[in-house]
């Protein structure tokens, strides 16, 4: 079993934001413990004076120091400082850092352009481990171009074609000249890749309005993906919407609205250099890369969502590490499926009890919410889907669920049966293991039949509920339940 994460945090002072994340968890997907940013505006109006804005120094100052005392409060043992763009473009940026060395003893990390497409890069590896294409970060006063494959960063350039660097443009022709030839500049290096990874808060925002258009019925933005040529078609809408459009849906904050315009313009512009095949969104960025650079190899390694998946049983199971011998005594019904897919169904073992505490009434509901909203890395929307309807399937014979329906429609109907299948098995498994998982029997699929085998050990373990579970099971499968001793 994995060892618990100590308390880390990273504060990142970016163009528009500061932000304090603390991290506490498994040591390979800590969860985010604590969150709090302030809206600054340190690169506002940087390209035509220099400086940092003045006020926005004021507040990101106060902020940085009201969070390294709430660090020092929740017993954070390191904290690691990221400071993009506007700090490193500015005149004053360098006293900017001393002043926040001498007010707080922290001291600031300004990351060139080229680290800093690395590090938001290395945030999708913090993800996925297995990620390949191009990563798009934009932040206020830059955007990073980075090709990301094989475990690596391959390549990262960086440009000024932040909203807070384009927002003075009046002229529309100058605007679309400037944002075309940094592009070209930025693009020229890099071959055209399938999957184009996007990171950045302008850029979640447009993100969500587009669920919020759709009304997409999963409240998760990481990993929601969708084809480039569907997002062409968003980002035209936003450039011939008009503000109060935008604002009415509810998505785009009052401080991000202004700026969506020119982004839309911007990431179209890109597509058109790039031409990528889908596009993922993602919520984890250069706070979460740094995070993994700090992770020795061999922690890198490991598996995301089974890490996580493994600390939250250990947490919270009533039985630690069953999940595993589960997954072991399941598995014989999943055998020919890829190995991806037996890793979502080793997830769905380990996190079949860690609701056990909630009212029975409800466990299927604690565990459909757990799947759908918790903050699990290492897996799309369609796997989250499929693990929360397994654990629904775990708790309930026939689930009625708020959503369900509007979520199993992003399933194949092959998915949702298997779903269900891995569902009902857990159900099956969980009465006959606990502490004493020694003789559990076995599954056997012969042809019609699903066979339950016992050694003679075993048989006391058995009685009605079990019998019946068996048999929903085997119907599910469009098999005939059989029980044998041997």
């Amino acid at each position: 079993m994995t060892a618990e994460f100590e308390k880390t945090a990273v504060i990142d002072v970016g163009s528009n934001s500061v932000r304090l994340v603390v991290y506490h968890g498994a040591k390979r997907a800590p969860l985010q413990f604590f969150n709090e940013k302030v809206v600054c505006g340190l690169g506002r109006g940087l390209a035509d004076s220099g400086v940092l804005h003045p006020q926005g120094r004021t507040r990101a100052l106060n902020a940085i120091r009201r969070f390294v005392g709430i660090a020092e409060r929740m017993g954070v043992r390191d904290i690691h400082t990221v400071a993009t763009a506007a700090v490193r473009n500015a005149t004053d940026g360098a006293d900017f850092c001393d002043q926040v060395l001498l007010e707080t003893n922290l001291s600031l990390r300004v990351v060139t352009g080229v680290e800093e497409g690395a590090l938001s890069a290395q945030g999708i590896f913090y993800c996925r481990p297995d990620a390949a294409g191009l990563v798009c970060d934009m932040g206020g006063s830059s955007m990073e171009l980075a090709h990301i494959g094989d475990g690596q960063v391959k390549s990262s350039q960086t440009s000024n074609l932040g909203p807070l660097q384009l927002q003075n443009f009046e002229d529309e022709a100058k605007l679309e000249a400037e944002i075309d030839t940094q592009l070209e500049a930025l693009c020229k290096d890099f071959e055209n890749q399938d999957t184009l990874y996007m990171i950045g808060g302008t850029i979640r925002a447009i993100a969500s309005l587009d669920m919020a258009l759709k009304a997409y019925p999963l409240d998760v933005l990481n990993e929601y993906s969708l084809p480039a040529a569907d997002f062409k078609g968003l980002l035209h809408w936003i450039l011939n919407a008009k503000p109060d459009q935008i604002a009415v849906i509810g998505a785009v904050s009052s401080d991000r609205l202004a700026y969506v315009p020119i982004v839309a313009k911007v990431l179209l512009g890109l597509l058109e250099k790039t031409n990528p095949e889908r596009i993922v969104f993602s919520s984890f960025g250069i706070r979460e890369g740094v995070l993994y650079e700090q992770m020795p190899p061999r922690i890198q390694r490991r598996d995301p969502l089974i890490e996580a998946c493994q600390f939250f049983e250990h947490s919270n199971a009533r039985f630690k590490e069953f999940g595993t011998t589960l997954y072991a005594w399941v598995l014989p019904l999943f055998a020919s499926e890829t190995e991806r897919r037996k890793r979502l169904i080793w997830a769905a073992c380990l996190l079949h009890d860690v609701t056990w505490a909630a009212h029975p009434s409800y466990r299927a509901e604690v565990s459909f919410d757990y799947a759908t909203r918790s903050n699990l890395v290492g897996l799309d929307h369609q796997e989250r889907i499929f693990l929360a309807v397994a654990l629904i399937h775990r708790y309930k014979n026939k689930p009625r669920i708020d959503k369900l329906d509007e979520l199993n429609v992003l399933l194949s109907e092959t998915d949702q049966t298997q779903a269900e299948v891995l569902g009902r098995v857990m159900r099956l498994g969980a009465m006959l293991g606990g502490p004493d998982v020694a003789h559990m029997g076995r599954l056997r699929v012969k042809g019609d039949q699903l066979e339950m085998v016992l050694d003679a050990q075993s048989t006391g373990l058995m009685g009605e509920v079990v019998e019946q579970r068996l048999n929903a099971l085997a119907k599910a499968m469009g098999k005939k339940a059989q029980m044998r001793v041997e």
